[in-house]
């Protein structure tokens, strides 16, 4: 067994929560400061890019809000508590996210792994009535077990491995995915004069009809019954699909809340006011566990019968700019955006003949099926990584060589 020793996240460094400047100013955004923000926690290792950013005047307003390259984010509040990223950029944060800048000769790596594989403990900790919040006194004192420096490196390393081919998987989905929206708009979109005479303008209601989700109960989700999904499966990239299988259901459910592979899914909600998730399409992985069920957050597309074939091309049209600026136009609420069905179904799109439609399918069929490959490829490595972790961290596994180094006893 190898030497290890019980700290708190406080006893590694400093621990740093963000904070947002106020949002009626638009002199404090669109800046040179990147801003992060739980959005741009998307399962990525190193987040080194911001949707958002920060002038000079925002960025002082918020004071020490800074994460500094090479430490761990962790989202502290909301949905997404538990996430966690590398900084790969000195950034502004948000107040919903938490800097733990570990000091030499700890690895913050090492932090970010062990994090990773805790998030449901985590999330457990997490108090608040509204929603869970993990304040930085619970930070401060969250336990976290560290074996030697040169262990912690290795361990890293072994890890570090499974990371980049997932990442590699990730650069490889965008590509092909890429390919597959840009075929999609030359043949039926960025047409010159237009669609010809023997297209169709029809309704996506003339297609298809939309079924809500299960209202379902927080305390009955754990590890039976079929998975849920729900938001966190959604993304504003939907070639990369989600890094982490959802977390199974034992409730009461109907007939008419499954999906299965293959089916399309729309996201009717959107948490936050910035429309990033409101109308975004998902395409059901096969997950090899049977049908899935899908959260009241998310409409399922049921095809009217002799439409199915219409589904690969669905998809796309949904990603589409004029469908996304619709779904983000028609989005209501004080709070939580909700998408209406008839914003959906009432959305004009023109039809290609059937022989245009089979001629595209031939060409995206196969890189949709290579992106699932994919996907499922990252899902088993990611957690074989989980699997990995706790017996790497206790001394029961010996990390094995990597990149010609000896293996650490």
């Amino acid at each position: 067994m190898t030497e290890r020793r019980l700290t708190t996240l406080g006893a590694l460094g400093k621990i740093v929560i963000g904070s947002t400047p106020p949002g009626d100013d638009p002199t404090h955004f669109d800046g040179p400061v990147p801003f992060v923000t739980p959005a741009d926690l998307d399962g990525r290792r190193i987040v080194d890019t911001a949707a958002r950013s920060l002038t000079e005047q925002g960025a002082g307003l918020i004071g020490a809000a800074r994460a500094p390259r090479g430490c761990v984010l962790l989202v502290c509040i909301g949905a997404d508590l538990g996430r966690t990223a590398c900084a790969g950029i000195d950034t502004a944060i948000n107040q919903q996210l938490a800097a733990i800048i570990v000091e030499p000769p700890n690895s913050a790596r090492y932090v970010y792994y062990d994090l990773r594989a805790r998030r449901r403990e985590l999330r457990a900790a997490a108090g608040g009535s509204a929603q869970p919040i993990l304040t930085k006194s619970t930070l401060l004192r969250t336990p976290i077990v560290l074996p030697a420096p040169p262990r912690q490196r290795a361990i890293v390393d072994a890890l570090g491995a499974l990371d980049d081919k997932v990442e590699l998987n990730e650069r490889l989905c965008l590509t092909l995915a890429e390919i597959a929206r840009a075929r999609f708009r030359a043949q039926f979109v960025d047409l010159p004069g237009g669609p010809g005479r023997d297209w169709k303008v029809v309704r996506l209601g003339d297609l298809f009809d939309l079924e809500k989700g299960l209202s379902y109960r927080g305390e009955l989700l754990g590890d039976a019954g079929p998975r849920l999904l729900g938001l966190g499966q959604f993304a504003a990239r939907p070639e990369l699909g989600f890094d982490e299988l959802p977390r199974r259901y034992c409730g009461r459910h109907r007939e008419r809340h499954l999906v299965s592979a293959g089916d399309l899914m729309i996201a009717n909600t959107d948490l936050t006011q910035r429309r990033e998730l409101i109308g975004i399409p998902l395409r059901v992985p096969e997950l090899g566990e049977g049908p899935l069920l899908f959260t009241h957050h998310v409409y399922a597309v049921r095809f009217h019968r002799g439409c199915e074939d219409w589904r690969d091309f669905v998809f796309f049209a949904l990603q589409q700019p004029e469908f996304r600026a619709r779904a983000a136009g028609f989005a209501a609420g004080t709070t939580v955006l909700s998408l209406p069905r008839d914003a959906v179904l009432d959305h004009a799109i023109a039809l290609p003949p059937p022989r245009l439609r089979a001629a595209f399918a031939r060409v995206t069929r196969p890189l949709l099926a290579r992106i699932d490959h994919a996907r499922h490829e990252s899902r088993a490595l990611a957690e074989l990584r989980d699997h990995l972790l706790p017996g790497l961290v206790s001394g029961a596994l010996v990390p094995p060589r990597v990149g010609g180094r000896p293996a650490v006893p």
